[in-house]
C-alpha cells in the first residue's frame, strides 16, 4: 500500500471518529440495553464496528466475518484475549459456497461486487488514490462464503441485538441470505446498512429491494445517520415484527 493510500486512510478514520461515530453512539446509547448487548458485524475490516461496540459495552459479545484473511488474521490476533469476540473468514451472501473476492487498494471498499468502470464517482476515486480506474482492485481471490440464515440456524436459541452489514453493494444478497425460509424466526432487533449513493459498483442500485425485503420482513427505518464525508449515510432498522410493544 503506498503512502499517499495510508494517508488518505488515516484522513478518512480520523473523519469517522470526529464526526460519524460520536452520532452512532448516541443512537445506540439511547437504543441498547447496556447489560449486554450481543453483535453480528459482517464485514469486520480492521475492526472498527468491534471497537465501537466494545466501547459502548466492554461485555459485548460481537460475532465477526471478515473475508479478507490477511484481516481475519489481523482480528484474530488483535481480539485473541477476549473470549466474547468471534472472527470467522467467512463472506456473508445468499449462498453457501464459494464468490470471487476483489481486494480493493483500499481494503475499506473491497467487495464481491464487479466495478463500474463507466462510473464518475469511481474515477474520481481513482484520481484522488492516483492510480488508474482499473488498478482500485488489486486482487480477485475466491472465498467461502455462508447465508445469515445458516449462521441463526448454527446458533439457535439466541437474540442479536444489532446486524451491521457493512459490504459495499453486497447487502441486498446478506439479506436474501437472511430471509430465505419465511418460516425461520429472525431474533435480530437492529439492522444496520451502509447505504451509498454512488455507481461505483454495477450492481448497487438496489435501494428499493432493500427496502422491500426488510419491510416484507417485519423491519422500519427508524434512523439514517450520515457519515463525515461522501454521499452515503448508515441506515437503521428496528424489527417491529418480533420487538412492537
Amino acid at each position: 500500500m503506498s503512502i499517499r493510500t495510508k494517508l488518505i486512510q488515516t484522513l478518512i478514520h480520523i473523519n469517522e471518529a470526529v464526526f460519524f461515530y460520536p452520532k452512532l453512539k448516541k443512537f445506540y446509547d439511547s437504543n441498547l440495553n447496556q447489560n449486554q448487548i450481543s453483535i453480528i458485524d459482517v464485514g469486520a475490516n480492521k475492526g472498527q464496528s468491534i471497537e465501537f461496540f466494545l466501547k459502548i459495552n466492554k461485555s459485548a459479545i460481537i460475532h465477526s466475518f471478515e473475508p479478507n484473511k490477511k484481516l481475519f488474521n489481523f482480528l484474530q490476533s488483535k481480539y485473541k484475549s477476549n473470549s466474547n469476540v468471534f472472527i470467522q473468514n467467512f463472506g456473508l451472501s445468499n449462498i453457501k459456497g464459494e464468490l470471487v473476492f476483489h481486494e480493493n487498494i483500499m481494503d475499506e471498499t473491497s467487495t464481491f461486487e464487479e466495478l463500474n468502470l463507466d462510473s464518475k464517482y469511481l474515477e474520481k476515486k481513482a484520481k484522488v488514490l492516483g492510480v488508474s480506474k482499473e488498478d482500485i482492485i488489486v486482487n480477485n481471490y475466491k472465498v467461502e462464503v455462508i447465508r445469515l440464515l445458516d449462521f441463526l440456524k448454527d446458533n439457535p436459541n439466541k437474540k442479536y441485538d444489532v446486524l451491521k452489514i457493512d459490504v459495499e453493494g453486497h447487502e441486498l444478497q446478506c439479506l436474501q441470505g437472511l430471509f430465505c425460509d419465511k418460516n425461520q424466526e429472525i431474533p435480530i432487533r437492529y439492522i444496520q446498512l451502509e447505504s451509498h449513493k454512488d455507481d461505483m459498483y454495477i450492481n448497487n442500485n438496489n435501494h428499493n429491494e432493500i427496502k422491500a425485503i426488510l419491510s416484507l420482513n417485519g423491519f422500519e427505518q427508524i434512523a439514517e445517520i450520515k457519515h463525515g464525508f461522501g454521499d452515503f449515510s448508515e441506515i437503521v432498522y428496528e424489527n417491529k415484527k418480533r420487538y412492537e410493544a
